[in-house]
Parts: C-alpha cells; sequence; structure tokens
C-alpha cells in the first residue's frame, strides 16, 4: 500500500504522493526526487489513514504531502498533513475551495466588493440558471496563480441549476478516469467544452481576477486549482472550486493546444524551476456523444475526430471557424 522510490534530488525533502496517477509518479521520478506512496486511501478507515499517514511520514521523513484526486479534499489527508507539517496549503484552504456553499458563505462574509461575485441561492428553491460556465485552470506557486487556460462549457437548452463538487476521479491528466467538471445536475447531461473560452478581453480579464482573487481570499498557497464561474445577465458570478486540475477531458483540450502536461508542470513548480506559459496553439473541443451512447466498441468516429473517449469527441483546428464547422459537423454526424 505505500511505496517508497527515488534519491539524488537537489531538494532534500522526501515527497508523499497521496493517490498519484502513473504519469505524476514517472514524472516526480524522471525529476529525481525521493519519494514515497500511498496509491489509495479507500482502503482505509479515517483512523488508520491518519495513523498510516502519520506512521509514513515520520518514517520515511517526508518533506511535503502532493494529495491528487479525491484525496486532494480528503479531510483526514488535508489534518494529518497540516499537523505534521508537511502540507503545502493550510488544510482550511483546501477543505474550502472543494466546498461551494462555504466559498459562497467567505464571499458574502467578505464586505460588498465579493458579496455580489457569489451565485446566490434564490429563497427556498435553487440557484438561478445559466447556460454557460467557464471553468479555469491555475497552478500556484509560492501564492502566485498563473492561469492554464480558460474553458467554456455550454449547455444550450440544458440549464446549469444544481451545484455538484466535479468528479475528477483519482488524479491529474490524461490517466484519469471519466470525470467531467461540467457534469452539474442530475438529468444535465454532458456539456460542448471549448478552449480557450471564445470571450473578449475584458472579460478574461474579469474571469481571471475573480478566481484568482478567490484562491487569494481563502489563503491558497501551492498547487493546481479549478474554479467554476457561471455567466449571469449581472456578470461573472463563482459556481465553486476544487484544489486540483481540471479533470479529463478538459485537462486534454489544455495539453492538446498549449503542450503542456499537468503532472511535469507540478513537479517543475516542486522544483522550483520556472513555468512555462501557457500559450495556446489553435483551438480544441470535446464533443458530447448522443445520448443513450452506443457500446464500446461500435462507437464510429466521424472525419476529423482526434480521440473519442469517455462520452466524448475531441476535435481540433487551427482556427476558431474550422472548430466551429468541424464540431457541427459532428453534431450533426450519426454516430
Amino acid at each position: 500500500m505505500t511505496a517508497s522510490a527515488g534519491s539524488g534530488s537537489t531538494d532534500p525533502r522526501r515527497l508523499l504522493l497521496v493517490a498519484p496517477t502513473p504519469l505524476l509518479v514517472a514524472a516526480v521520478t524522471e525529476a529525481g526526487f525521493p519519494f514515497v506512496t500511498v496509491a489509495d486511501t479507500a482502503v482505509f478507515t479515517d483512523e488508520e489513514l491518519r495513523a498510516h499517514l502519520r506512521d509514513t511520514v515520520l518514517t520515511h521523513r517526508v518533506g511535503r504531502l502532493i494529495a491528487c484526486g479525491d484525496a486532494s479534499t480528503h479531510p483526514v489527508v488535508l489534518e494529518t498533513a497540516e499537523e505534521l507539517g508537511v502540507s503545502p496549503n493550510p488544510a482550511s484552504a483546501a477543505r474550502l475551495l472543494a466546498d461551494a456553499t462555504e466559498v459562497r458563505n467567505l464571499l458574502n462574509r467578505s464586505g460588498p466588493p465579493w458579496q455580489a461575485l457569489a451565485l446566490q441561492e434564490e429563497p427556498g428553491s435553487r440557484p438561478p440558471l445559466c447556460d454557460v460556465v467557464y471553468g479555469l485552470e491555475t497552478l500556484t506557486v509560492e501564492g502566485m496563480h498563473r492561469v492554464t487556460g480558460i474553458l467554456e462549457y455550454r449547455f444550450g437548452d440544458r440549464r446549469v441549476s444544481d451545484r455538484r463538487e466535479p468528479d475528477t476521479g483519482n488524479g491529474p491528466g490524461a490517466e484519469r478516469a471519466a470525470g467531467d467538471d461540467a457534469t452539474m445536475s442530475q438529468g444535465i447531461g454532458l456539456a460542448l467544452h471549448t478552449f480557450p473560452a471564445p470571450i473578449t478581453g475584458p472579460e478574461e480579464a474579469e474571469i481571471r481576477a475573480l478566481a484568482t482573487g478567490l484562491l487569494d481570499l481563502v489563503g491558497y498557497e501551492f498547487g493546481y486549482a479549478f474554479t467554476r464561474i457561471a455567466r449571469t445577465e449581472q456578470g461573472p458570478r463563482v459556481l465553486d472550486a476544487v484544489p486540483r486540475q481540471a479533470s479529463w477531458p478538459a485537462s486534454r483540450l489544455i495539453e492538446l493546444t498549449t503542450g503542456l502536461v499537468a503532472e511535469r508542470e507540478l513537479v517543475h513548480a516542486l522544483s522550483g524551476k520556472p513555468l512555462k506559459a501557457a500559450m495556446p496553439v489553435g483551438y480544441a473541443a470535446a464533443v458530447p456523444l448522443p445520448d443513450p451512447p452506443r457500446a464500446p466498441g461500435r462507437i464510429t468516429a466521424p472525419a476529423d475526430v482526434r480521440e473519442t473517449r469517455d462520452g466524448y469527441h475531441l476535435l481540433t483546428a487551427l482556427t476558431p471557424a474550422e472548430l466551429t464547422a468541424r464540431t457541427a459537423a459532428v453534431l450533426g454526424c450519426p454516430v
């Protein structure tokens, strides 16, 4: 359940990777970090997990704990890491980001400039409806937030109302199981993803400021975060956030157009190396397959589809017009 590897890093702090993906393990190994892993937290009770993490940190002289996937919001993981002084963030920061209600309450408690930025509940009913959501991924190092991508999720006639935490599987990157950041609620279905989001410069600046301001407000110091922001008639409003990067297929769209591999960028951040600028070259979209989907192996991808996986066709193009045409062709193509 626990494995150790690696030596020779210029950074003497041994890492504890909790529920990492194979890609992250490979990136950490390549960088030469000494590390130990706890592959799966689900095999422990809370008390067993607390004891196991404590023993692992003390036995292996761990300097920093990096939690991935569901472990990134697991209370026991967060609390134990903070108690032992190996957390890159205050436990409260990661825990708060994972709770949409607490995020909204924090904004409401932070004064008039922030109160207007939370998507408010309607009295006695559900939140206001919206059909477009923006997902903003950031990588934070020493409290400085670098935006790696802004995606648009468009639901068409199916409107977003309920919130739920995005299911990001067991960690970052393309190795994750299907878990869509924009599958909002029972019966809503999957959204059309577009990257980069087709927004104006002022809109982008406003969305960036809102997401990074939220991270500052909660005291987020290190690691990926993914913030969802609804487009409303009153302007952008915070839906929720999680202390990890975008799940598939959003993560794959960012990778295809920027060349940034999330796991490698995280390791660069751990190493103190300069991070590459996120500069999209081209455009990409994830188009939901028809509902109900055909059985795996019977799906025939139309022309121009880059990949087909987990309920989506992935498309790439050199221009927005080309991407729009390819998206329209796929949506009109029988599968």
